[in-house]
């Protein structure tokens, strides 16, 4: 076969399935069509190998130098592919790019240890089975890690860390490949060459057991954070519903107090036989009773208690507010979850119409099963835009970002769901979908 040909074979199918274990975690999370994406990988990897078999004859430097280009290249195009936080993307990348580079320098070795000659090359489909061997042997464990990996890094929200901690196996990488940089033949026969590889390997994967580790303390105790916060809440609600009972009492013994002055009234009307005086009083009576308060939005205890006490509290704050709640008693979901979503959006809409009473605010809520999903939508008036950065809403009460919409987002991501963000027109738009299937 022509060497052009072997080449652009053994660049193809050295590095192709790379790419695509590197898009598996992420398959739930495409903004494209699965196609699509597969597509562009697919014409990109093309590209590469046909470089890659033009500049191979004329030595490792320009093929090097093709390679440091397509690395950053692919990187970007994953960057494009797939939503997500770019810095948990660039981590979990690296992890990747280190697999390659072990699963490329094994199999080198190994083809020089059988077949040493000083005069071979790597552009083989010798080398390549070598490759294949080593990938279907390793592949399964390595897609098993990255899955529990990606899991772990995208349930814990730590921007900062997120922005610094993909220096450190980067470094490493870096040096590892430099220090490795000659393939010839001679060097790669080297048991040391070997060992960079596999110790570069091991340090990556050591570097990632060790943070998730650390991951799982810094989610424990966002969870711990969360649940003060819903549990304050939740201490807030119940203030306010006493608060609302002892007003009730007061109004009750009130009314009682008042009841014995219009019975009197009403006795000395059926005395006297005034019967029209009788009717025009009982009428202004009833005018001046106050409207009743117990109003049930949906059949569900949990979530009809939240929503009573956010009406209650955009009432008192003169916020009109509508509720159209489709729900059963019994949620065909996790109770406190929901309500945790629902508690944080309507806190947020709450806050945000009490900074423009100018603007006749308002909350309008509607939630509904469609299927095997849950639907949840509020909408309400908010003057000032947010501030998004990397898809992601910002506090508008602390730096960082907002607290309520990421728990939002990531309780809707563990029901395979999505919740979205929008303003537009002086409108702040919360939409939330949950897959109701396992």
């Amino acid at each position: 076969m022509n060497s052009f040909w072997v080449a652009f074979c053994y660049a193809t199918v050295g590095t192709l399935p790379y790419r695509l274990i590197a898009y598996y975690p992420f398959r739930k999370q495409l903004r494209f069509p699965a196609w699509v994406v597969v597509l562009v990988v697919g014409v990109a990897q093309l590209a590469q190998s046909f470089l890659y078999a033009l500049l191979s004859p004329l030595g490792g430097n320009k093929v090097t130098l093709m390679e440091g280009i397509f690395v950053p290249a692919c990187f970007v195009i994953f960057l494009i592919c797939v939503r997500a936080d770019r810095w948990k993307v660039l981590f979990l990348y690296i992890f990747v790019f280190d697999y390659i580079s072990m699963v490329w320098g094994t199999a080198r070795y190994l083809e020089c240890l059988l077949f040493y000659s000083p005069d071979m090359t790597f552009d083989t489909i010798r080398n390549t089975l070598f490759q294949l061997t080593i990938l279907a042997v390793t592949c399964p464990f390595i897609l098993l890690f990255l899955k529990r990996t990606k899991d772990q890094v995208f349930s814990t929200e730590a921007p900062a860390f997120w922005r610094m901690i993909w220096i450190l196996p980067t470094l490493t990488t870096v040096i590892v490949t430099l220090y490795n940089g000659d393939h010839t033949p001679e060097n790669v026969h080297q048991f040391r060459f070997f060992l960079a590889y596999i110790l570069l390997f091991l340090e990556t994967f050591a570097v990632y057991y060790v943070l998730l580790r650390a991951l799982e303390g810094i989610r424990l105790q966002a969870a711990l954070e969360e649940k003060n916060r819903q549990q304050a809440n939740l201490l807030a609600l119940q203030r306010t519903q006493y608060s609302q009972i002892a007003r009730y009492i007061d109004e009750t013994r009130q009314a009682r107090h008042d009841l014995s002055q219009h019975l009197r009234l009403i006795n000395q009307y059926l005395n006297t036989g005034s019967q029209d005086a009788l009717r025009e009083y009982v009428a202004h009576y009833e005018e001046s009773l106050p409207p009743t308060r117990n109003i049930t939005f949906c059949k569900n205890y949990a979530v009809n208690t939240i929503v009573c006490y956010y009406y209650e509290e955009a009432r008192q704050s003169g916020i009109d507010f509508s509720s159209g709640l489709e729900l059963p008693e019994e949620l065909p979901i996790s109770e406190p979850e929901f309500c945790s979503m629902l508690g944080n959006l309507l806190e947020n809409a709450l806050l945000a119409c009490r900074a423009a009473k100018e603007a006749a605010p308002f909350i309008r809520i509607l939630a509904k099963t469609e299927g095997d999903t849950l639907l949840l939508t509020i909408d309400n008036t908010c003057l000032q835009e947010p501030t998004w950065q990397d898809g992601r809403l910002r506090s508008s009460r602390h730096e960082g970002f907002g607290l309520g919409t990421a728990s939002v987002h990531a309780i809707a991501v563990n029901h395979n769901g999505d919740a979205s963000f929008q303003w537009e027109d002086q409108v702040f738009y919360a939409s939330v979908s949950l897959s109701l299937t396992a």
